[in-house]
């Protein structure tokens, strides 16, 4: 950065900073989301493009509660946003703070991304076979005598009905899909184009497997850190000569950013449109008001499907936030959700979903929150101090990960930020148990590429 750029930027944050008090006397709802924004670009301009993804989602989820109607909004939602901004600005400081103290030596090059070594294809190749054997032996014993929530009439109803019939144990060997589907596009996206097809297809296996569930994130958690990592990573340029006729391309190859990006939109647009779909489908109460709403217009409901995906977290917050004085803490009970009842006799019962369901009346919603957690096991003022022990993990695991070689360790970074980038919604991994999966399946990956001794 030049001296007349440091000296642009010191005048320039604190006359932001002003206008955005300024702005707080007038709507404070639009003051916070522009504020998030400009974070984020600070940290796009520090080359922290993680964490200024994670500031742009919450600017976008701050967005959908203040500035776009849908039948979920409540006045606790506008008004619990100062709140959960401080949550979200300690998080976010905590994590940038985590970075610089953190990683690999100074003398390492910001823009330099690292080149994957990947197992030989012969290992790689047989280490994916085997995981979708087990993903494959998995959904027989999953959906024996049970259709598929995908190929179901009524998707949330057919979900309602495995959640009640499967255990930890089918739940954990079912992220199978996930691991498959994460290495094989990051393999096929970090590989030449040839080389790649086989890599694509696998891909593509996995993907439908895992979406059988008809959860949107059941694909996104496996997509999202490959298309992350990829973008995290040297990719190079696939050679089209001999694909293409030389006429119908400017030039000889092509970059795979474009690619990459490509995916991700069809594959988040994907998502949220199946989303609505799936909502139109339902035949609760919140179901009805929705179809009541949206019709049968699928542009009309993927938008709709967007916008609760966006705000839902932070309406539900909003009506926690507003009943704290009734609720107990319960001192790290909930913290250990991801567990399941098998714990509940050592910390003590407790359901976070009941809870949520009960705070979304009429609608009895399942829908958990970024700050619920923490807030409902350590009150207001310990959620702080757990936001920046969470901020600090994250910043220090991630920026520890950024330039390894290891595709085990970037794509463990990828899953890392999915899963801050996910806390719009919930704070996934104090839920479910997918990482107790993916950690001793990123280490075999690991050990993969490792040469015999």
């Amino acid at each position: 950065m030049t001296g007349a750029e440091r000296r642009l930027w010191s005048v320039g944050i604190p006359v932001v900073a002003g206008a955005l008090l300024l702005l707080a006397t007038r709507n404070v709802g639009v003051a916070i989301t522009i504020g998030l924004a400009v974070g984020a670009l600070l940290a796009a301009r520090c080359r922290m493009w993680a964490l200024a993804a994670c500031a742009a989602a919450w600017s976008a989820a701050f967005l959908a509660v203040w500035a776009l109607p849908g039948p979920y909004d409540s006045w606790a939602g506008t008004a619990v946003l100062p709140v959960l901004a401080g949550y979200v600005t300690v998080f976010l400081v905590a994590w940038s703070v985590g970075r610089r103290v953190t990683g690999p030596s100074s003398t390492v090059v910001a823009s330099a991304r690292p080149s994957l070594s990947w197992p030989s294809e012969r290992r790689l190749l047989t280490y994916l076979f085997v995981l979708l054997g087990i993903a494959a032996v998995t959904a027989a014993v999953r959906y024996r005598g049970v259709l598929p929530p995908l190929l179901a009439d009524n998707p949330d109803a057919a979900r309602q009905v495995l959640r009640q019939q499967s255990n930890i144990v089918i739940g954990l060997l079912s992220e199978a899909w996930t691991l498959g589907m994460a290495i094989s596009l990051l393999r096929a996206l970090s590989g030449t184009l040839r080389g790649s097809l086989i890599f694509y297809a696998l891909a593509g296996v996995f993907t439908v497997g895992a979406a059988l569930g008809a959860s949107k994130n059941s694909v996104l958690v496996g997509v999202a850190p490959a298309l992350i990592t990829a973008l995290s990573v040297r990719r190079p340029p696939w050679r089209m000569a001999r694909l293409l006729p030389t006429r119908l391309l400017p030039t000889k190859s092509v970059s795979k950013t474009t690619v990459v990006l490509l995916i991700g939109a069809v594959a988040l647009g994907a998502a949220v449109y199946l989303g609505g779909q799936r909502t139109l489908a339902g035949t609760g109460t919140f179901e009805t008001e929705f179809r009541s709403r949206y019709g049968n217009n699928a542009l009309a409901s993927s938008a709709g499907s967007l916008d609760l995906s966006l705000s839902s977290s932070t309406e539900t917050f909003g009506r926690l936030w507003s009943q704290r004085e009734h609720l107990d803490p319960a001192y790290g009970a909930y913290s250990l959700t991801f567990l399941g009842s098998r714990v509940q006799p050592l910390v003590g019962e407790v359901d976070l979903y009941g809870v949520t369901s009960q705070l979304s009346q009429p609608y009895f919603m399942n829908t958990a929150t970024f700050a619920a957690i923490p807030l409902l096991d350590y009150g207001p003022v310990g959620a702080l101090f757990f936001f920046a022990a969470l901020g600090l993990a994250v910043g220090a695991s991630e920026r520890w990960f950024e330039f390894s070689t290891a595709p085990a360790e970037q794509l463990g970074r990828g899953f890392i930020v999915y899963f801050a980038l996910f806390g719009i919604y919930e704070l996934y991994p104090l839920i479910y148990p997918t990482w107790l999966s993916l950690v001793p399946g990123l280490w075999i990956l690991h050990r993969l590429g490792r040469p015999a001794t």
